[in-house]
């Protein structure tokens, strides 16, 4: 004898049967942890119960830690209600673990731009770029990291981005006629006269250069006798190849838009706008709001944070954020620090004061004199 007491064979036997059961017992719990927060994931989200959503994907987290999918449906619940930081924090974490998830990857990009951070947004839409580059909707994206990189003096990595898209035999050539003026452009200011040459030809071969004097007399002609489809295809030609007054004609079109009474048309002039002069809000204010009122929330949202980055404490703006938080059923603080902001521009405070009376009424005789005396009173309603 040793001195060591040995178990018999029987009782090792039956201790190892009830640790298998035992841990067989755990796995089917977790399973079914798994199954229940899944579920009741789900079904937040199906209800736009944001907060719900993130609390239980969050507890599934604590049964399947690999699972991308909670972060990622975390990362969007957070957005809907205004918790950037959060939602890029879940973002990261989805990413990480499922580097060529789609939808992750471009939640990010869209995060990124909404930052001005165009070399971070590519580092995430270049993924997708790589994945599937015949995929349409990715050339749009990657002109808005080209122009965010030109608008932040970025100018090589813009032109980098501009001439992959200019030389892409996809690339529809209406826009390719408009990048190689653009890239013509810029070359000439960069003082590099044989590029600009270069994309000057290629302008040339594809039939851009066009006179833009017999053109405008097109748009008038056109005009005159009520062929609006006709004058704003024209005016899209100018834009194209007039960049000096690329503005003023996405003003006729809209112009045009209303005198036909074609929504569509007028948005494009609008759109267009605003994409010439980033700061120009008065018109990213209005085509937020049109978002808004066709119940477009995330386009409207896309908007609102250009418009923001420009000029984040955009009176106008802030109130029209406040109203897509509501829509999105953010909590009051969030939706009311929104109009608190604009509550500071006398031109705004009695639209920002009404707003935030309708979530929580005046208690003071005071404040309900002053809700009586706003409520009468001449102010903007932030309509289009």
């Amino acid at each position: 004898m040793t001195g060591r007491t040995r178990l018999p064979v029987q009782m090792i036997a039956v201790f190892l049967v009830a640790l298998a059961a035992s841990q067989a017992m755990a796995e089917g719990a977790a399973a079914d942890s798994v199954r229940k927060y899944k579920f009741l994931g789900k079904t937040a989200r199906d209800k736009s119960d944001h907060e719900d959503a993130v609390r239980y994907y969050t507890s599934l987290l604590s049964f399947q830690s690999d699972y991308h999918l909670a972060y990622y449906y975390i990362a969007r619940a957070h957005l809907a209600l205004g918790q950037q930081d959060q939602a890029k924090t879940a973002l990261l974490a989805a990413v990480a673990l499922k580097p060529q998830h789609a939808n992750t990857n471009l939640l990010l990009f869209q995060v990124y731009v909404a930052e001005s951070k165009p070399d971070t947004a590519w580092l995430y839409l270049g993924r997708l770029v790589a994945a599937d580059p015949e995929d349409n909707k990715y050339r749009e994206y990657r002109r808005t990291v080209a122009d965010l990189s030109r608008r932040a003096g970025d100018v090589d990595t813009a032109i980098g981005h501009y001439e992959a898209i200019a030389t892409d035999s996809a690339t529809p050539k209406g826009l390719q006629q408009e990048l190689f003026e653009l890239l013509a452009v810029m070359y000439d200011d960069q003082d590099d006269p044989g590029h600009a040459i270069e994309w000057r030809r290629k302008l040339d071969s594809t039939g851009g250069a066009e006179n833009v004097e017999s053109l405008a007399k097109m748009v008038e002609l056109q005009i005159a006798t009520n062929d609006y489809k006709g004058a704003r295809k024209t005016l899209k030609t100018l834009t194209h190849i007039d960049s000096s007054s690329r503005y003023s004609h996405f003003v006729r079109i809209a112009e045009l838009g209303d005198k036909a009474g074609d929504p569509a048309m007028r948005l494009e002039g609008l759109e267009g706008m605003a994409r010439s002069q980033p700061k120009d809000l008065e018109t990213v204010a209005t085509i937020a709001q049109i978002h808004l009122n066709d119940d477009d929330l995330s386009a409207a949202g896309l908007w609102l944070r250009r418009g923001l980055t420009q000029v984040p404490a955009d009176a106008q703006l802030r109130v029209l954020n406040g109203d897509l938080l509501m829509r999105n059923e953010a909590p009051e603080e969030k939706v009311i620090a929104e109009y608190e902001i604009a509550l500071k521009d006398p031109n705004w405070a009695a639209v920002a004061q009404q707003r935030i009376w309708q979530i929580r009424p005046p208690e003071t005789e005071e404040e309900k004199l002053r809700k009586a005396f706003f409520g009468h009173g001449n102010a903007k309603d932030g309509g289009s």
